[in-house]
């Protein structure tokens, strides 16, 4: 399946950002190329997996998660595609039931699932059950601004090491 798809590479993606987009992505990479847990865990991992993202370069959602991505594909060599929810979106609700962004499925190369992230960790969902309103959206701003990162790590950790 993932040999099929044709998907934009890391670097064709971060030709759709502007200027604006590309400096807050540069400051979440070094963020995320010095988180220490991340680091140690590629120590480690099992690099027989690919990872097919579903994003669009004006969610800000995204903007959060792809810098992840790209450290995985750097420091790990991974095989990334990229493809816009746009004209995606019943390839992406028949992969995953919804369609929400950003979407990153991490593949094994016999072509199983390794696990997904779509739209936030599960931890930070789970941290929103029971908020009111503003405190999602709040929160959701926090996220934004990359003040949650360290859940995106733990969440990448856990996937990775799912072999």
């Amino acid at each position: 399946m993932f040999d099929e798809i044709k998907g934009f590479s890391v670097e064709e993606y971060l030709s759709f950002y502007d200027e604006q987009k590309y400096q807050n992505h540069r400051e979440f990479l070094s963020r995320v190329n010095n988180l220490k847990n991340l680091n140690e865990a590629l120590l480690e991992v099992n690099r027989d997996f690919n990872i097919l993202l579903f994003s669009e370069d004006y969610c800000p959602d995204c903007l959060v998660l792809f810098p992840f991505i790209q450290f995985l594909c750097t420091k790990l060599g991974i095989d990334v595609k990229i493809l816009k929810r746009q004209g995606n979106e019943e390839f992406l609700r028949e992969l995953t039931g919804e369609a929400k962004i950003p979407t990153a499925m991490f593949i094994n190369k016999d072509n199983s699932l390794r696990g997904m992230i779509i739209e936030f960790p599960e931890s930070f969902k789970r941290s929103l059950i029971g908020l009111t309103k503003d405190d999602i959206k709040r929160k959701t701003v926090e996220y934004r601004e990359g003040n949650y990162l360290e859940m995106i790590e733990n969440e990448v950790i856990s996937i990775i090491n799912n072999f």
